[in-house]
């Protein structure tokens, strides 16, 4: 299991959905394309790997407890109305934004009013998590 605070705060939620966040944006695309492109068709390597030190890229996996954090607040989130997933959806997926990057796309919104907005946002779902229990998110 995870270590989530009960009753859970909504400073500890958003920390959670940045987590979340991170998660989001390291798990693979949900579909291939459907056409291959020539480099999966042709089998392309380098001569007498001289390029064998060259180029690496360092691969991150999230971890088991990162996925289940990533599951329980994708669970909790659906639980909000549409307003309310689409502020948070905005707000840190697919990376975290600020309140003043959220103005742009709030154009009728101060950045004071949309962090108000937010932090509603938050208490609403600690209150829908503490009043449902925790582990059901979990499933």
């Amino acid at each position: 299991m995870i270590d989530i605070e009960f009753p859970l705060t909504p400073s500890h939620l958003d920390k959670l959905i940045q987590i979340s966040s991170f998660v989001d944006s390291k798990l693979p695309p949900p579909k291939k394309p459907i056409c291959p492109t020539n480099f999966m068709l042709l089998d392309v390597t380098p001569e007498n790997n001289k390029y064998k030190d060259t180029g690496g890229r360092l691969r991150i996996i999230p971890t088991a407890r990162q996925m289940t954090i990533w599951q329980f607040t994708i669970n909790l989130v659906a639980r909000a109305d549409f307003e309310s997933r689409e502020l948070v959806k905005w707000k840190n997926y697919p990376y975290t934004r600020s309140y003043r990057a959220l103005k742009r796309l709030y154009m009728h919104k101060s950045h004071e009013t949309l962090r108000k907005m937010y932090n509603e946002v938050l208490i609403d779902l600690c209150v829908i998590a503490n009043k449902e229990g925790i582990n059901k998110f979990l499933k």
